[in-house]
């Protein structure tokens, strides 16, 4: 049992974990990606092993695509190249559950900290609109979100800097972003499913995240017609700086032999 946890029935939920899905799920509800980016770093730093909060966010990932695509069904407009960004993640996805499978501890949380502070620093330091990305590359984006997605479920940058720099409106940006997520993320839960990282421990945590899913997200959809968007997006993007960086040390040497998994 991890420190905090409380018990559901014979079964331990803890209730940081719940509280680090919240947070992610508010993210991704205002902005329309970026749980797994708020949600795997805060998971991994407070001590759940990367397997099992990979499971965890990509269900949960799930549940908020369906909810977010339903709510949205009526003004869904999909950009082209939808189609070829999901079926080319399919074997990036193969590739990124793979790695997961096979990878050290210490190698996937040093890699996750790196993609963590190069997609912070990206945020802060450019802007995608000004980069040359043509609708032909949207094959090449689409095998890299799914790698990404496979390992780290961290979909979302790949699509955000090619979908920013082919200047979506906001509602395509936010309805192709959902379409794929839906579709990638069937078969992301069902890999975890085969490889048995949902055991009846996370199955419980991930009931318990309901709830909060919902509240999350409804917050989300208030909060992204409220706040100044641009400001909140440096400073979150600032902060996964800072989360990226003590991955990286925890890879280092950090006790990351203490860790489970």
């Amino acid at each position: 049992m991890r420190m905090g946890e409380v018990n559901v029935g014979d079964l331990a939920v803890d209730p940081v974990v719940v509280g680090v899905i919240a947070l992610a799920v508010l993210f991704r509800s205002t902005f329309g990606f970026g749980d797994a980016l708020v949600a795997m770093p805060l998971l991994v730093l407070v001590g759940m092993a990367i397997g099992p909060a990979t499971a965890l966010v990509a269900a949960v990932s799930l549940v908020t695509a369906a909810a977010i695509f339903a709510i949205d069904r009526r003004q869904t407009r999909l950009a082209p190249g939808t189609l070829v960004l999901v079926l080319t993640a399919l074997p990036g996805l193969v590739l990124g559950l793979w790695f997961l499978q096979v990878a050290s501890t210490v190698l996937l949380i040093g890699v996750l900290g790196g993609i963590v502070v190069v997609i912070g620093l990206l945020g802060v330091l450019t802007d995608p609109r000004n980069w040359l990305v043509s609708d032909h590359l949207a094959g090449l984006f689409g095998l890299v979100a799914g790698c990404l997605g496979g390992a780290f479920n961290v979909h979302g940058p790949p699509l955000v800097v090619f979908g920013t720099a082919r200047d979506w409106s906001p509602d395509v940006f936010r309805s192709t972003c959902q379409a794929y997520f839906l579709a990638v993320g069937v078969v992301l839960v069902g890999g975890h499913g085969v490889a048995g990282r949902y055991t009846p421990e996370l199955l419980t945590e991930l009931v318990v995240c309901l709830p909060v899913v919902a509240g999350a997200g409804w917050l989300g959809g208030h909060l992204n017609r409220r706040l100044p968007v641009e400001s909140f997006r440096r400073t979150v993007y600032a902060i996964l700086i800072l989360l990226g960086v003590v991955l990286l040390l925890q890879s280092g040497g950090w006790d990351v032999d203490s860790w489970p998994g």
